[in-house]
């Protein structure tokens, strides 16, 4: 006859459940009670018919994205083992979400936690933006407001980079291989910062910027990311590998291109402090040249004092020739990016011979299709404006 002790009981019963796998990674529903927090969370998760133990360490509870109460429904995700001391087997969970969160929820936080374990979220990874992008390139919706939002800021903020447009699916089930493909085409297309996002949506609108494979593709670019995607509280998968996350696509293109207003007045602080500069220079040189003339014309012959003269003459026509070509530089560069910021001057278009037309009521009218014969209208020159009727109209 074997007689065990309750120890060794409890303890092949804790190896039994221990090698079933069957009891690893399970989700459980149930709905909380006698919920107990002291920094590990203690509770039972109860059906209508039955109930189990559960506990969750501080380690996973801390990573939680609500607070569990009494009386609300869960989806727990853990392993069954016994407890040993007490001889009763209960739920070890290492996360849960609300019921109703659904599996994409669970998915999210499993993928979160395997990416975050291969390093795809580190800091020392993350590459620097350009602070003067030359071509910035954009993936998403060629649909979507987000894309005519980007355009909209970039060509009033930093008109001198050149934007491209990479459509791709941002929703459904073709969407991820649709974001990985625009990715290595912009990629390869000399961009030196690429944004990828879309609108704000659902939770489930969201899932292909929490696609694995994606996520991939984002961390082994060679050019920076930012990523986008619209929701300014929840943070994709997309979000957490990418170089630099936007709370939306309109914040995106503001961090992904500077103000050349900003520029302009950077220009005009550096010009007036190298004036500063030169005035002061000039003004050390004529008293440094006063005390030694002073002092020269008092104990030193009269050659060295020419000498010296001349000298200091040769030293400030040096430094007037450096500090003129150093403003002329700066003159030269800040005429350039003027002129170029004139050739975006609408009023230069009309000076070129194109004109603007109006409806009655203010309106611009881009398209034949907007207008109807009998319609008054308004043409507007560079130097003035013409008013007429229309009496027939004709499409291309």
């Amino acid at each position: 006859m074997n007689i065990l002790t309750v120890s060794q009981l409890n303890r092949y019963l804790a190896f039994k459940f221990k090698e079933d796998d069957r009891l690893k990674g399970i989700y459980l529903k149930g709905e909380i009670s006698n919920f107990k927090n002291a920094g590990h969370l203690y509770f039972t998760l109860k059906d209508s018919d039955t109930l189990i133990k559960a506990v969750m360490f501080r380690s996973n509870a801390a990573s939680l994205r609500f607070m569990p109460e009494n009386g609300q429904s869960v989806i727990a995700q853990g392993s069954v083992s016994v407890f040993e001391r007490d001889g009763v087997y209960q739920l070890y969970v290492t996360d849960m979400v609300p019921d109703g969160a659904g599996n994409l929820q669970l998915e999210f936080e499993k993928l979160k936690k395997e990416l975050e374990a291969e390093g795809l979220f580190d800091k020392a990874h993350k590459k620097p933006l350009p602070e003067f992008p030359k071509r910035v390139g954009v993936i998403t919706s060629e649909k979507g407001a987000a894309l005519q939002d980007m355009i909209n800021i970039m060509s009033r903020r930093y008109p001198l980079a050149e934007l491209v447009i990479y459509p791709s699916l941002v929703q459904g089930a073709d969407a991820p291989a649709s974001l990985c493909r625009a990715l290595s085409v912009a990629d390869c297309g000399d961009c030196d910062v690429i944004i990828i996002g879309r609108g704000g949506g659902s939770y489930e609108d969201l899932a292909a910027f929490n696609d694995r494979q994606l996520a991939y593709y984002i961390y082994h670019l060679n050019t920076p990311v930012i990523s986008a995607v619209g929701h300014e509280t929840d943070f994709t998968i997309a979000d957490l590998v990418a170089d630099l996350r936007a709370p939306t696509p309109s914040a995106a293109a503001e961090l992904a291109v500077p103000d050349i207003a900003d520029m302009i007045k950077l220009v005009d602080s550096l010009r007036g402090r190298t004036e500063k500069s030169f005035e002061f220079c000039m003004a050390r040189l004529e008293t440094k040249l006063s005390s030694l003339s002073t002092r020269l014309g008092r104990v030193s012959p009269e050659n060295l004092l020419l000498k010296s003269s001349a000298e200091l003459e040769l030293k400030r026509k040096r430094l007037d020739y450096s500090i003129k070509n150093i403003l002329t530089g700066k003159e030269n560069a800040l005429s350039g990016k003027v002129s170029r910021l004139e050739t975006l001057n609408p009023l230069e278009v009309l000076k070129r011979g194109y004109t603007t037309v109006y409806k009655k009521e203010g309106e611009m009218i881009k398209s034949v299709s907007e207008v109807q014969t009998g319609d008054s209208i308004r043409i507007d020159f560079a130097d003035g404006s013409a008013f007429a009727s229309v009496t027939d109209t004709e499409r291309k």
